[in-house]
């Protein structure tokens, strides 16, 4: 067995897994970020962060070869800031899974045959993945403009209020899918400003020069413009969101992805949804444009809405000009984890049997891998 095919396996054990396709596309992928050594050493780390030494061990234990330590921190820093596995804050390295992860931190160094590549995976294997448990990486938060004045919005979607009260750095950087639909050729339909990703806290994106720091005011500027220009808000599915992705239909391989399946909408963590009232409804068409999912569609003149699509981003009714569209608050409200960690932890709990879940907190608690 190849060491590409070993690595395609020990990436799948985890919540968010690289599986096994008919035409072997998730090689080429791996093959693209890791060569044949690199591959071995990625072999020998887990998602929980370990040190240069115990990597060490691990690796001759695996492999039988000689690796000095000076090498094998050399070869460690690359894969780092190449973006492909993590770095800790106290300098242990930790896989990355294939997204969100290694191919959000190849960001400004995309090729259109990565692209292909990601294309082709999501098609045969991956977006099964991506989607399974019904526990997503991203939520959708409403634009606050959509929201009626009854409504309390609760703290985790109000993300203008988050991004006021956030007392760390906040950063931004260029957004991997846009960037990587014009490396294909396809321009963005929404924006032509792709400095749109946000992220908070102290981030590998500053390190590798593919992000910069910015103030509170230029990230509410760049959330007050993502309404304007038609942008979905998918923050990080936690409470306090690690991340704040802005999405539109053409590029974005969530939605993208999302569209192509029978009931979209229940691959989203939100709280609201769209209400469309056919009565008041001029037919203008502004709905179908502003909507990233394909909620909205035309039929003999009339505007026909299609509510297993919606997803509660409220891009319709913020330019509905008569009101045509209310966004509601569903009745059971979905909670999102705490952390990124407990995030993680319950999408694998969804992936495995309560023995192999069991099993793999063992291991995790004690550094191993799975």
């Amino acid at each position: 067995m190849s060491v590409y095919r070993k690595l395609q396996q020990h990436l799948d054990k985890y919540p968010v897994g690289f599986p096994e396709t008919e035409t072997a596309v998730e090689i080429e992928i791996l093959k693209s970020f890791f060569s044949p050594l690199e591959a071995g050493i990625v072999l020998c780390l887990s998602i929980t962060p370990n040190s240069i030494f115990r990597i060490l061990v691990r690796y001759r234990l695996m492999w039988e070869k000689r690796i000095t330590f000076t090498e094998l921190r050399k070869s460690l820093e690359k894969l780092y800031m190449e973006g492909s596995i993590i770095k800790s804050s106290n300098g242990k390295y930790s896989l990355a899974f294939l997204a969100i992860g290694m191919f959000e931190f190849h960001v400004d160094d995309l090729t259109p045959k990565l692209m292909k590549l990601m294309h082709s995976y999501f098609e045969e294997g991956f977006g099964n993945e991506f989607f399974r448990g019904g526990i997503p990486q991203l939520r959708t938060s409403p634009h606050l403009k959509a929201l009626s004045p009854e409504y309390k919005v609760d703290t985790y979607d109000n993300i203008r209020q988050f991004v006021s009260n956030w007392d760390d750095k906040i950063g931004v950087a260029n957004c991997v899918c846009k960037q990587g639909e014009k490396e294909l050729g396809k321009s963005c339909k929404q924006v032509t400003d792709f400095e749109i990703c946000l992220f908070f806290g102290e981030s590998p994106y500053i390190e590798r020069d593919r992000g910069r720091y910015i103030s509170k005011t230029e990230c509410l500027g760049i959330l007050e413009r993502s309404e304007r220009d038609g942008l979905v808000i998918q923050p990080g599915n936690t409470l306090k969101p690690f991340c704040i992705c802005l999405c539109c239909g053409c590029c974005c391989g969530v939605l993208t992805s999302a569209k192509k399946r029978k009931d979209p909408s229940s691959l989203f963590a939100t709280n609201y949804a769209a209400d469309f009232n056919k009565d008041l409804c001029i037919n203008c068409g502004i709905c179908i444009s502003r909507c990233q999912m394909d909620a909205f569609s035309k039929s003999d003149g009339t505007i026909i809405f299609s509510s297993n699509k919606c997803i509660g981003c409220g891009l319709c009714v913020t330019t509905c000009p008569v009101g045509a569209v209310k966004l509601k608050k569903k009745k059971k409200p979905v909670r999102p984890p705490l952390s990124i960690e407990l995030l993680y932890l319950k999408i694998l709990a969804q992936k495995s049997s309560k023995y192999e879940f069991t099993k793999s907190l063992i291991k995790l608690a004690l550094g191993m891998r799975l």
